[in-house]
């Protein structure tokens, strides 16, 4: 299993959180550029790529489907339309996902912040919470300091892992987009 977690950034000159899990986590970075990331990921050759950006907009209004969902669940988002960054935001991961299905590669829309909010586990400053879950994986998450888009390109990676484990849900419509969620219990 080789995925590729992104946490996109809206400008290419703001880091994007890159990260490359397999049997173990790889390598965790930054990148900025459209060039850099799609020369990495397609470098890697990656099963998956989980992109945590809104992949498509919705067919009216500012919200998808996948959105009223996550508000159903009181997940606090971003919608992909009403703010011109989270436009072009969108825009951005709309022109990488294509690209990427382009070459054969599957790709996914994540959430960061609904993984931690499903899981019960602080949105930011949460490398500790994330160090133990995936412990429980046998995954080590190196220690040093993170920025938060290195962690949520973890969780978007993770959450990838989850889905070729079938332990997920999808939010949304294949129609409109779908977002890809841990499955958990209540």
């Amino acid at each position: 299993m080789k995925i590729i977690g992104l946490n996109l950034a809206v400008s290419k000159q703001s880091n994007t959180g890159f990260c490359i899990l397999s049997e173990e986590v790889e390598v965790i970075k930054t990148l900025k550029s459209d060039e850099e990331i799609i020369g990495a990921v397609e470098s890697f050759a990656p099963d998956i790529v989980a992109i945590a950006t809104p992949l498509s907009f919705p067919e009216k209004g500012n919200w998808r489907k996948a959105e009223a969902e996550l508000d159903k669940k009181k997940i606090k988002f971003t919608a992909p339309r009403g703010l011109i960054s989270m436009e072009k935001l969108t825009l951005r991961g709309i022109s990488l996902k294509e690209h990427f299905q382009n070459k054969g590669f599957l790709v996914i829309e994540v959430h960061a912040g609904a993984f931690c909010d499903l899981l019960k586990i602080p949105r930011e400053k949460n490398y500790l919470h994330m160090k133990r879950l995936l412990k429980i994986y046998g995954l080590k998450l190196p220690k040093r300091e993170f920025l938060q888009v290195e962690l949520d390109a973890v969780t978007a990676a993770f959450t990838a892992r989850l889905f070729l484990d079938a332990k997920v849900e999808f939010l949304g419509s294949e129609d409109e987009g779908q977002i890809v969620v841990p499955k958990v219990r209540r």
